[in-house]
């Protein structure tokens, strides 16, 4: 819409697969603003998820473009919203413990949750399992789908009532999850999540874009207003972007279809597709700077059996000065990947966060340091250590003061609380970790130097002791996960995994990812791995539903295309589901005389899996 503010409005698309330069595009746009005399607060530059954003701060003040401050403006849609109305704390991790506690122990109402009979009323306050925990997601699952695909408007048929939204979804939906929630627990589980949020004053990240589309709020007048990601919003997130668009000249709108794969949580890649734009006005990036030949081949194979796609072609740019074409492997182990160590660069994704659990006990075993993805709400797209950063802190404390240097005396309270008992006794302990008997001077920025803390503060490691001889980590981790899927099965033995890690690599620094296929979006390295089962989504993928095939295709291709080198398709041993069909269809159509072709123990499992099915006289050839 054309409005009063800017009557030559100009709409953009920049369209380009994996490894296109999307990025590099966006900010060489951006950089042409700025010699154009362009100021930073003219400009807004979103992105879909924290990890995409953090990208665009890095890139932007690494060319200069912007300070390190200016580019705090670049943000998240969440963000933004979050901005204009005004904050309010978030419905975090926190919050939701408090919200079960007060609400779902009432054994009046929330028995309903899994039509079971408990022996008492403590019982169920008590007994909030894990399946529990998945019903619990069912309603906020309901909750957020219904508000992304109704979107915002009061003039239509459901009103500002999110209500009245969620259960005319609910009673559309034939999602096989909901069979089990009644209307009546949808209900009271709505009022008591609205109720709870209004009395602590707290938002969650639906409140944050609803309540920036009142007609109340305000957005500022941007020049130019560049959008990464495009194809991952949801409708309700396209409504703020509409309104953003209203008071801004130029829009561009950047992303790929065929990495289109959040329509589980509401996003509408057809509203990407379908964006009015000049067909002047569309760029395409037809060559990927990732991919190797075999890696690219396969990839494109998957691309192309996506139905609803914009028919967007991109070109392999081959290595001519490495003259690699990288590999494909079918593992049936972890142990046959090649050459992983500290300094790895290797993404290790699956489909679902349950299929995640071989890797970490993986890199555990091999004593190295990995990066996981987050899964709390005020943590959403964060990435963290196998291992916690205070750790990592105390350690460098260590070393500093070994190494004659002086630390804080905050940073040695925080030392104090990892000290094992015979190197400081618990009465000092307690004092030095309590502020109101602390001596206030470890308070303040002031350093001190070994010798000070020594003879001042209770110190008695011996300087010459190395780390792990002084030092007992405790972590949230360690002490309440006692599933047995915890990685770690005590304190002792996450201080022995800590130990081998610092052995191989004293920076404890890491390139080794383990996280969901959607976790990794938008990120690259020179090794991946890729679980190929598929578990749940199998189900959507085999519905015939083409929306649901066509994502879990989308799933696929973004996993396949982070690889720079070297592609291992993992079959994860144990109770989960066979493997991905599309992965085996293309193996099992896959010539040894064509270009198209993987590496030997493709074959191997393929012939394999042909002789247990027809015989001997129709393996594989």
């Amino acid at each position: 819409m054309i409005d009063k503010y800017y009557p030559y409005q100009q709409r953009y698309k920049i369209l380009g697969g994996p490894g296109c330069g999307k990025t590099t595009k966006i900010l060489n746009i951006l950089s042409n603003y700025i010699k154009g005399g362009l100021k930073p607060n003219q400009a807004l530059l979103i992105g879909f998820a924290r990890a995409t954003v953090k990208t665009l701060q890095d890139r932007v003040v690494e060319q200069k473009l912007l300070t390190e401050k200016e580019a705090e403006s670049i943000t998240t849609i969440h963000k933004f919203c979050k901005d204009k109305i005004g904050g309010g704390d978030v419905f975090n991790t926190d919050a939701k413990k408090s919200f079960k506690k007060k609400y779902m122990t009432d054994p009046d109402k929330w028995i309903m949750l899994d039509d079971e009979k408990y022996d008492s009323e403590d019982e169920i306050a008590a007994l909030w399992s894990e399946n529990q925990d998945k019903k619990l997601y069912i309603y906020y699952d309901i909750i957020n789908k219904a508000l992304h695909e109704y979107g915002y408007d009061k003039n239509k048929k459901y009103g500002k009532d999110e209500l009245d939204k969620i259960l005319n979804w609910f009673g559309e939906s034939e999602n096989h999850k909901y069979k089990n929630v009644h209307t009546e627990q949808l209900i009271y589980f709505y009022n008591c999540l609205k109720n709870f949020k209004s009395q602590n004053g707290m938002i969650d990240f639906d409140d944050m874009l609803i309540k920036a589309l009142y007609p109340t709020v305000e957005f500022p007048k941007y020049e130019v207003v560049l959008v990464d990601e495009a194809q991952d919003l949801s409708k309700l997130e396209w409504e703020v972007i509409s309104k953003i668009a209203r008071k801004t000249r130029d829009l561009y709108l950047v992303g790929d279809d065929d990495q289109a794969i959040y329509g589980w949580k509401g996003s509408n890649v057809r509203i990407f597709q379908k964006w009015p734009c000049r067909k002047e006005n569309v760029t395409r990036l037809e060559k990927t700077h990732r991919l190797p030949g075999k890696i690219y081949d396969f990839a494109i194979s998957i691309r192309d059996q996506i139905k609803t796609r914009l028919g967007n072609e991109f070109f392999c740019k081959k290595r001519i000065e490495t003259g690699e074409e990288g590999t494909i492997d079918y593992i049936y182990g972890l142990d046959e990947i090649e050459d992983i160590g500290p300094e790895s660069e290797v993404i290790f994704c699956a489909r679902a966060n349950s299929l995640c659990r071989p890797y970490a006990f993986f890199l555990k075993h091999k004593g190295l340091a990995f990066l996981e993805k987050s899964q709390s709400l005020d943590d959403r797209g964060k990435f963290k250590s196998s291992f916690p950063d205070n750790c990592r802190n105390v350690i460098e404390y260590w070393n500093t003061l070994q190494e004659g240097g002086s630390i804080k005396g905050i940073h040695y309270i925080n030392m104090v609380k990892n000290i094992k008992k015979e190197f400081i006794s618990d009465r000092k302990k307690t004092a030095l970790t309590t502020k109101d008997t602390a001596p206030p001077e470890l308070y303040t920025d002031e350093l001190f130097s070994y010798e000070e803390l020594k003879e001042k503060f209770h110190l008695n490691c011996p300087k010459e002791k190395i780390w792990h001889e002084i030092f007992w980590f405790d972590t949230k981790r360690v002490v309440s996960d006692k599933k047995p899927k915890a990685l770690f099965e005590d304190r002792a033995d996450f201080n022995d995994y800590l130990k081998r890690c610092w052995e191989k690599n004293p920076t404890l620094r890491t390139k080794i990812i383990v996280s969901t296929i959607h976790g990794v979006k938008g990120m690259e390295a020179d090794k991946v791995v890729m679980g190929v089962e598929w578990g749940f989504s199998l189900d959507a993928y085999m519905l015939g539903d083409d929306r649901k095939e066509d994502e879990e295709l989308r799933v696929c291709y973004v996993g396949v295309t982070r690889c720079k080198n070297n592609l291992y398709l993992f079959e994860i041993p144990g109770e989960y589901k066979k493997p991905f069909p599309l992965l085996q269809n293309y193996i099992k159509s896959t010539k040894k005389d064509k270009l198209l072709r993987v590496d030997n123990n493709f074959y191997k499992f393929i012939e394999k899996m042909e002789r247990e099915v027809y015989g001997e006289e129709n393996k594989y050839e």
